[in-house]
Protein backbone atom coordinates (compact mmCIF):
# COMPACT_ATOMS: atom_id res chain seq x y z
CA UNK A 1 0.00 0.00 0.00
CA UNK A 2 1.37 3.55 -0.99
CA UNK A 3 0.50 6.65 0.73
CA UNK A 4 0.85 9.97 -0.65
CA UNK A 5 3.45 11.86 1.35
CA UNK A 6 0.79 14.14 2.76
CA UNK A 7 -0.84 11.55 4.33
CA UNK A 8 2.71 10.14 5.72
CA UNK A 9 3.45 13.64 7.32
CA UNK A 10 -0.68 13.59 8.67
CA UNK A 11 -0.10 9.54 10.51
CA UNK A 12 3.54 11.34 11.58
CA UNK A 13 2.03 13.97 13.64
CA UNK A 14 -0.94 12.58 15.15
CA UNK A 15 1.21 9.56 16.37
CA UNK A 16 3.74 12.87 17.81
CA UNK A 17 0.54 14.49 19.21
CA UNK A 18 -0.75 11.26 20.79
CA UNK A 19 2.41 10.36 22.16
CA UNK A 20 3.14 13.18 23.95
CA UNK A 21 0.02 13.31 25.38
CA UNK A 22 0.66 10.16 26.88
CA UNK A 23 3.31 12.09 28.60
CA UNK A 24 1.24 14.67 29.60
CA UNK A 25 0.28 14.72 33.30
CA UNK A 26 -3.10 15.05 34.36
CA UNK A 27 -4.22 17.84 36.25
CA UNK A 28 -5.65 16.68 39.57
CA UNK A 29 -8.66 18.35 40.94
CA UNK A 30 -7.75 19.90 44.20
CA UNK A 31 -4.32 19.58 45.79
CA UNK A 32 -1.46 17.50 44.16
CA UNK A 33 -1.18 14.36 45.84
CA UNK A 34 1.68 13.96 47.92
CA UNK A 35 5.80 12.58 46.49
CA UNK A 36 6.16 9.18 48.35
CA UNK A 37 9.25 6.90 48.28
CA UNK A 38 7.46 4.15 46.09
CA UNK A 39 7.43 6.77 43.27
CA UNK A 40 9.44 5.86 40.36
CA UNK A 41 11.76 8.79 39.73
CA UNK A 42 10.05 9.21 36.24
CA UNK A 43 6.44 9.19 38.21
CA UNK A 44 7.92 12.01 39.95
CA UNK A 45 9.59 14.06 37.47
CA UNK A 46 6.06 13.93 35.41
CA UNK A 47 4.08 14.53 38.85
CA UNK A 48 5.60 18.17 39.01
CA UNK A 49 7.64 19.96 36.70
CA UNK A 50 9.75 21.29 39.51
CA UNK A 51 10.46 18.01 40.65
CA UNK A 52 13.94 17.62 38.60
CA UNK A 53 15.56 20.56 40.17
CA UNK A 54 15.04 19.05 43.65
CA UNK A 55 17.28 16.12 42.76
CA UNK A 56 19.76 18.45 41.09
CA UNK A 57 19.78 20.50 44.83
CA UNK A 58 20.51 17.14 46.45
CA UNK A 59 23.09 16.58 44.05
CA UNK A 60 21.53 13.59 42.54
CA UNK A 61 22.84 12.57 38.86
CA UNK A 62 20.63 13.26 36.21
CA UNK A 63 17.85 11.05 35.58
CA UNK A 64 16.81 13.12 32.46
CA UNK A 65 18.45 10.04 29.86
CA UNK A 66 18.51 7.24 32.59
CA UNK A 67 16.31 3.96 31.22
CA UNK A 68 16.10 2.81 34.84
CA UNK A 69 13.99 6.23 36.42
CA UNK A 70 10.99 4.83 34.81
CA UNK A 71 11.65 1.55 37.03
CA UNK A 72 13.91 3.37 40.01
CA UNK A 73 11.40 4.47 43.12
CA UNK A 74 12.95 7.43 45.02
CA UNK A 75 14.22 5.25 47.56
CA UNK A 76 15.86 3.41 45.52
CA UNK A 77 17.82 6.49 44.00
CA UNK A 78 17.95 8.70 47.45
CA UNK A 79 19.46 4.88 49.07
CA UNK A 80 22.01 4.78 46.35
CA UNK A 81 23.46 7.71 47.11
CA UNK A 82 23.74 8.61 50.53
CA UNK A 83 20.39 10.78 50.82
CA UNK A 84 18.22 11.26 53.22
CA UNK A 85 14.87 9.69 52.39
CA UNK A 86 12.75 11.66 54.74
CA UNK A 87 14.63 15.31 54.15
CA UNK A 88 14.35 14.46 50.46
CA UNK A 89 10.54 13.89 50.26
CA UNK A 90 10.37 17.00 52.33
CA UNK A 91 11.77 18.86 49.27
CA UNK A 92 9.92 17.67 46.56
CA UNK A 93 6.27 18.03 49.12
CA UNK A 94 6.94 21.66 49.37
CA UNK A 95 6.50 22.05 45.63
CA UNK A 96 3.12 21.06 46.05
CA UNK A 97 2.55 24.35 48.24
Amino acid sequence: MLFSMGRIRSIIRHALQASHAIRRPLQPKGPLPPFHAAMTIDQAWVHHPGAPLVFERFNLPSCRDCAVRFEETIEEAVGAYGVDLGEFLSALNELRT
